[in-house]
């Protein structure tokens, strides 16, 4: 498995626990951030379009203009 196929599957289980509890997974650049601190070969922005995309997609709320 490559990194590109582990942080998909990490952004795929945070939208699928944020289906179930949005309100405690619903600020984008924190999650950027701690993605990041595992698969540091993105970038917080590269991290933040994967995770809006994903979000989208499922409908979900999320803050993107949070202060990190």
């Amino acid at each position: 498995m490559t990194e590109s196929d582990a942080l998909r599957q990490e952004i795929y289980r945070l939208a699928a626990a944020a289906d179930a509890d949005p309100e405690t997974t619903s600020n984008l650049k924190a999650l950027a951030v701690q993605l990041w601190a595992n698969f540091d070969e993105f970038t917080v922005e590269e991290l933040e379009d994967i995770l809006r995309d994903e979000w989208r997609t499922r409908g979900l709320p999320f803050n993107d203009n949070a202060e990190m």
